[in-house]
């Protein structure tokens, strides 16, 4: 059925191809002989979407592979030897047999005959690897894993799609452990104040009671027991904190008192700041109640690389503290948030309204860069843009991208297909204000602009007159397009603006395992470098080029110092931060082979020898010297 299918549609690319060569171009002499090297380059571009596999070429090592994983979970020392040894030597033993060996974890590579693979990935994703193997044409695959899969139901719907016959070889015994994934350490006003630590920690035995020690700078500053949450569970412990010993940036540290067969995650690290509030970051206050300021916040923070704080109004003089670092925070006074905003590299006020009080109003006269959310006409008008009444309807984006200074960042994103927006309204005078998107009212009409930019004496603004945007964020298929739009409006309230004061400093504290070490570069720092040392070995010397947010790769978990030095070699500004050591990688229970077996619907007659006609340069050189024919013809013969 396959096949015939192939052949009528190879008949229909061959008329086709006829057709227009006898019928559309014109009867130019000697031209109408081009339409079979047409068709040929048709019938070979859809004999490759059919990716038939060619008789010779054999089951060599192209064809067969071996999937490693080297996540951290295979080091665990359960049931006699860790998963790690064994596999390993498993490897080993089919690679000399002539198997291609791939390692996976968070990701998958191909390992070089002199490479030797090290299980140091902190998650286990086999979906990736599967996916690389059919692409690469390989069509026999075996998987040697502990079984402690991130993503099964991937894993599964690929073996479902994917040309491979795959078979699992598990390694390792059962293993007991208990873990912690991580620490969050509210921010504190003073010293003087008590505060609240949040553990999230996984695993144990149903009924274990697992103690959790809390350090502050390496001295024990409390312990609490509580019943761990069972194999595969999750859960988060609050852990009510003593007044701290100093002001200033102070680093904590969770440790699990538990004898299990994995130490990596039995320690997390966080920095907490006591006393101080770090300038030059993102400040969100909302008055009004909306979904919109929990999608924007964190694609604010990372766009820009700063921290991202946000406050909801729920009284008077009571404000729910939101964002990554006070999350779970208690509610704060106006005074507080008004400090937080006086420091704000970037202010973002939401549902600014008419019957807003003095105080809401006083907070206009601050942020020289500013994103602003009116609610009503009068709250536009409080950021100096007069408009109508807002008009109803669904308001969709068009696909006319206007000049303007975020047109970079808009043009790479799809806007087809994106939800509507709501309530729009729309400016009475079009002086001053630069419109970098367009929508329409279903679709035709006149285009209008549902965010302006304007630059006004002393700083600069982004007024959004509609809403609903968080509906883009919320569709996994229009988050590219919400995050282009914020990241190209922060970028260009920020632009020429001192990231983070003049400090050049990591962008965070504690950095998960495995992730890239990020530096806030100033503008006045341009130039200037930094030294980081693990104990007493430098491990990093780098000069950043550029201002913005520069990334320096993984470093080894640890603890690290660093010096700031300038042009000149001199050492002006030190500091510490930590990379996490912590993992998620045990979280997962072990999944049963029985029910990946169930899987693999096209993978039942792959085991044939042969190659895949889609891993040979063949195919792609004849369909480029077929075109290349085919316009040279044309052009030879008068045709465009």
């Amino acid at each position: 059925m396959r096949w015939i299918l192939f052949a009528l549609l190879a008949a229909g690319a061959v008329a086709y191809a006829r057709w227009v060569y006898r019928s559309v171009d014109l009867p130019v002499p000697g031209a109408r002989r081009l339409w079979p090297v047409r068709a040929a380059a048709l019938v070979l571009v859809l004999l490759l979407l059919f990716d038939p596999v060619l008789p010779w070429g054999g089951m060599g090592s192209s064809a067969r592979w071996v999937l490693l994983d080297t996540s951290l979970s295979m080091t665990a020392d359960g049931e006699g030897e860790p998963a790690w040894a064994e596999a390993s030597a498993r490897a080993e033993a089919l690679r000399a047999e002539g198997w291609r060996v791939v390692t996976f974890g968070t990701a998958a590579n191909l390992v070089d005959d002199t490479t030797e693979p090290i299980p140091d990935q902190p998650s286990t994703r086999l979906s990736p690897a599967l996916a690389l193997a059919a692409e690469g044409g390989a069509r026999e695959v075996r998987v040697l894993t502990d079984m402690r899969l991130e993503d099964e139901v991937s894993v599964r719907s690929a073996l479902d799609v994917l040309p491979l016959a795959v078979s699992f070889e598990r390694f390792g015994g059962e293993a007991r452990n208990a873990g912690i994934l991580a620490i969050d350490v509210a921010d504190r006003a003073g010293p003087d104040m008590g505060g609240t630590a949040t553990v999230e920690i996984h695993g144990g035995s149903e009924g274990d009671t697992l103690s959790i020690e809390i350090f502050e700078e390496d001295g024990l500053l409390t312990q609490v027991s509580t019943a761990a949450p069972g194999p595969g569970l999750r859960r988060s412990v609050e852990v009510e904190l003593p007044p701290a010993a100093a002001s200033g940036l102070i680093r904590y540290e969770a440790a699990l008192d538990a004898a299990d067969d994995f130490a990596p995650d039995d320690r997390a690290v966080t920095y907490g700041r006591v006393g101080v509030t770090e300038e030059g970051g993102v400040v969100l206050v909302s008055f009004a109640a909306d979904w919109e300021p929990r999608y924007l916040l964190p694609v604010l923070g990372r766009s820009t690389g700063l921290d991202a704080t946000g406050y909801i109004r729920a009284g008077a003089d009571r404000f729910v503290p939101m964002g990554p670092a006070s999350a779970r925070g208690e509610p704060v006074d106006s005074s507080a948030a008004r400090q937080a905003l006086d420091g704000a590299a970037l202010v973002v006020l939401h549902g600014l309204h008419d019957g807003l009080d003095a105080w809401g109003r006083g907070l206009l006269s601050i942020g020289p860069r500013r994103i602003i959310f009116p609610s009503d006409p009068a709250g536009a008008a409080m950021a100096d843009v007069a408009t109508g009444v807002p008009r109803s309807g669904e308001w969709y984006v068009s696909p006319e991208l206007p000049p303007s200074p975020i047109a970079g960042e808009l043009a790479g994103a799809a806007r087809d297909g994106l939800p509507p927006l709501r309530h729009l309204m729309v400016p009475t005078s079009a002086d001053g204000i630069v419109r970098p998107l367009l929508v329409q009212l279903r679709g035709g009409g006149p285009a209008e602009g549902p965010v302006v930019l304007r630059i006004r004496d002393g700083g600069r603004d982004a007024v959004v007159l509609a809403s609903g945007f968080w509906r883009w964020a919320a569709r996994e298929s229009a988050r590219d397009a919400y995050d282009a739009l914020w990241a190209g409006v922060a970028g260009w309230l920020l632009r020429d603006r001192t990231l983070a004061g003049s400090e050049l400093r990591p962008a965070r504290w504690a950095v998960p395992r495995g992730e890239d070490v990020d530096w806030l570069v100033p503008p006045s720092r341009t130039g200037y470098g930094v030294r980081v040392r693990a104990g007493e070995d430098q491990v990093l010397d780098t000069t950043f080029a550029a201002d913005g947010v520069a990334s320096t790769g993984p470093l080894a978990p640890g603890r690290y110092r660093y010096a700031v030095v300038d042009p000149a070699g001199d050492s002006i500004d030190a500091g510490r931060f930590d990379v996490n050591g912590t993992t998620a990688d045990m979280v997962p229970t072990v999944v049963e082979q029985a029910r990946l077996a169930a899987a693999g619907g096209a993978s039942s007659d792959t085991g044939q020898g042969g190659r895949p006609l889609r891993t040979l340069p063949w195919p792609y050189l004849v369909i480029i010297g077929l075109l290349c024919a085919e316009w040279f013809g044309r052009r030879r013969s008068g045709l465009r």
